[in-house]
């Protein structure tokens, strides 16, 4: 049986997917340190709703997606 990783991701997972892959530019872009945003990856991958208006405006994803526990999509 092959494992494959589902295709529904955390809501971190689509925002470091957005800027090109990559952890660390996540982190720059949204004001950030690396540290924190790993730290968000150990705490199931759901993102701070003090910096949602720049997790929006860095990955250009609709805030459905990035906190759909708040907001329907």
């Amino acid at each position: 049986m092959i494992n494959k990783k589902s295709s529904a991701s955390t809501p971190l997972e689509k925002a470091i997917n957005a800027v090109g892959g990559s952890q660390k530019v996540l982190a720059e872009k949204v004001g950030v340190t690396p540290q924190a945003i790993n730290m968000l990856k150990k705490r199931g991958g759901s993102l701070p709703v003090t910096k949602m208006r720049k997790y929006e405006e860095v990955t250009g994803l609709p805030r459905e997606v990035l906190y759909p526990g708040i907001f329907a999509a």
